[in-house]
This record gives structure tokens, sequence and C-alpha cells, in this order.
């Protein structure tokens, strides 16, 4: 048995492959969580503050905090502008780093091909979802209001 010969597989092609992960998915869906939090409590305390008209501690908190900062300072300051790129590009960029999470691209030299592949990470495609709802709501408003 142990005089039988291997078979001869040529391994030159198969070992020619690039593989790239663009993120890790993990850290990617954290990054997006974190850019969540402040248009997702903002956008809470839009419904429960102004439409509701419920006080609802924490998650009215920031709403009441951006109206204050809008009134006192108007729309001529830095913060003013730093806190709408947020509560705007904040879920756009949860939206890119999650996709680069999920898309893995692979290269092989031998038939010059560019593989694309789409994993199934739920909690990125989650995130990705509301960030995508949050996006269009905040976009929407914009559109309608200035329009």
């Amino acid at each position: 048995m142990r005089n039988i010969e291997q078979p001869s597989v040529d391994v030159s092609k198969h070992q020619r492959e690039f593989r790239l992960t663009l993120l890790n998915t993990r850290k990617s869906a954290i990054a997006g969580a974190v850019f969540l939090v402040l248009p997702f409590l903002f956008l809470s305390g839009v419904v429960l503050k102004h439409y509701m008209q419920i006080d609802f501690g924490f998650l009215t908190s920031v709403y009441e905090w951006v109206g204050v900062i809008d009134q006192k300072y108007g729309d001529n300051s830095i913060l003013n502008w730093i806190i709408r790129m947020l509560l705007t590009i904040g879920p756009l960029a949860a939206i890119v780093l999650n996709l680069m999470a999920v898309t893995h691209a692979r290269t092989e030299k031998v038939n010059r091909e560019l593989v694309l592949s789409i994993k199934m990470k739920w909690l990125n495609w989650l995130i990705i979802l509301i960030c995508t709802t949050v996006f269009a709501i905040f976009f929407l408003y914009l559109l309608v209001e200035n329009v």
C-alpha cells in the first residue's frame, strides 16, 4: 500500500489565487451601529417629542439638544454643520463599511478573472437595511423640505 503513487496534480494554477476580504464583518457591524446611534436617537426624538408630544428622556434628549444648538448658533455654526453631516452621512458611511465587509474579491491569475462574492452575514445585512432606511428618511426629508 505504501508504494502506491499519489496522482500528480498541477497545484501551480490552484496556488495562483489572491483573496481579498475588504473589511472585518464584526468590526464593521460595530462601526455601523456606532454611526447609527445619533441618527436613531434624533429620529426617535422627532417622532416622540414632535409628533406624539411625549418626553421620553434619553430618546428625546438628542432632538432637544440639536434644536437648542440650532437656535443658539444658527446655520453659520460649524457645530451645526457637523451635526447635520453626522445625521446624514453617518448612515451612508455605515452602509459602505458593511457592504465592504460582506463583499469578498478573488482574482485568479491563470484565467485573469475577478470573482466577487457576497457573504450572508445577517448582522451586517440588518445594519445595512436599517441604515438605508434612516438615510432614505433623512434624504427624502431634505428633498421635500428644499423643493
